[in-house]
């Protein structure tokens, strides 16, 4: 069995119940040289705190740590990367769980891959809708291939779930400081798109993550909202194409990119009238480098060279 340390940073905002199941998951994992980083984000309920002091009295590898007062989500996560001693990092939420052998083949699956960044699982997905209902949905693990098969199988679906996968510590560090451009709706998305272009990705299918969605938490955007978000998308992914990928590739980037919006953000949501046309011009903008017109619509900062 793989003896690196794993670092498992968890940042916690009003955690209830649920926060006892994911402890338990990792508790539970097969591979026991890992560290559990707490981050109690200021919780205003009472289950939280009584929650992590337990787990923290019951279990030497778990570091506590209460925040004095609320940080955005994005600083609690780079809170918890920040304190991780290991040579591997996994972000965990509060209301996920995973299978006993999550931690043993995601560290095997890195060490096998030597020049890999990241290694996924397989994410069986449970949505519950505002009405309540459930639907499951499977994410598959990276194909082992090249950046763009690997790509592809991300854009496919876009369930944002390889974000909870492995990490190697060092690289994710350096990595997460652009985490704060992309702090809007979909942001994660982002980000992990520059993750596929920035280094290789693999998989463990055997290995399960089991993530929780539940819409009736989701604040309901405006008509305003949602155009700025997918204008700031745009934005982001076409710089990110012309900023990390060589001359010679950049059309295979920006013809996912294409893919990617008309299937999940243009066929899918049918946006009429207005919206099209504002989506249209800041996507004509971005491909051709306007870049100070885009940015003021979508009050994003441009990505430093």
């Amino acid at each position: 069995m793989p003896s690196h340390l794993i670092s498992i940073g968890m940042p916690v905002y009003n955690g209830g119940d649920q926060l006892r199941n994911a402890l338990d998951s990792i508790l539970a994992q097969t591979y026991t040289n890992f560290e559990v980083i707490l981050s109690d984000n200021a919780s205003t309920d009472t289950i939280t705190r009584e929650l992590t002091e337990e787990y923290a009295r019951r279990d030497s590898r778990i570091r506590l740590t209460r925040q004095q007062a609320t940080r955005t989500a994005t600083e609690n996560f780079l809170f918890v990367l920040d304190q991780a001693q290991g040579d591997y990092f996994l972000w965990a939420a509060h209301d996920d769980t995973r299978s006993d052998n999550y931690l043993e083949l995601l560290a095997r699956r890195l060490d096998d891959a030597p020049e890999a960044i990241l290694a996924t699982p397989e994410t069986r997905v449970a949505t519950t809708s505002r009405a309540g209902e459930i639907r499951n949905d499977l994410a598959v693990a990276a194909p082992n291939a090249d950046r763009w098969k690997t790509l592809d199988v991300f854009l496919k679906d876009c369930l944002c779930v390889w974000i909870y996968g492995l990490f190697r510590t060092t690289w994710l560090k350096d990595a997460s400081r652009d985490l704060t451009q992309y702090e809007f709706h979909g942001g994660d998305m982002v980000w992990m798109f520059d993750v596929i272009l920035r280094g290789q990705v693999v998989g463990d299918p055997e290995a399960t993550f089991f993530y929780n969605v539940t819409h009736a938490r989701k604040k309901k955007r405006t008509s305003r909202q949602k155009i700025q978000t997918l204008a700031t998308e745009i934005y982001h992914l076409m710089r990110l194409v012309n900023l990390r990928l060589p001359r010679a590739e950049r059309l295979k980037g920006m013809t996912r990119v294409v893919r990617f919006l008309n299937r999940h953000r243009i066929s899918r949501r049918n946006p009429i009238g207005t919206s099209v046309h504002v989506l249209k011009l800041a996507a004509l903008g971005t491909w051709f480098g306007m870049e100070s017109g885009i940015r003021r619509l979508c009050g994003v900062r441009p990505i430093p060279q």
